[in-house]
């Protein structure tokens, strides 16, 4: 398996997903590089007003904070796997 679908994984009661609750540090990782991918790729798209994932200042603010937080703890994960 090299590709983690986020609509199968475990999210907290505020829709986020909930990585304390996936046992594998593994998975987890695997989890968080799908993740950013798909945060990244809507932080690139956000400037284009009729694209259907743009979102506003404040979202991105907020977006960019949570990859950069997401980032950290994906670098603690992967050394732990390695």
């Amino acid at each position: 398996m090299d590709r983690i679908h986020l609509a199968q994984v475990p999210r907290n009661n505020q829709g986020k997903i909930s990585y304390s609750s996936i046992p594998s540090m593994m998975v987890r990782v695997m989890v968080a590089e799908e993740e950013l991918s798909v945060l990244r790729r809507r932080v690139k798209r956000h400037h284009d007003v009729r694209d259907r994932l743009h979102i506003s200042e404040e979202e991105l603010a907020g977006l960019e904070g949570h990859i950069a937080d997401l980032e950290e703890k994906l670098a603690e994960w992967r050394a732990l796997v390695e």
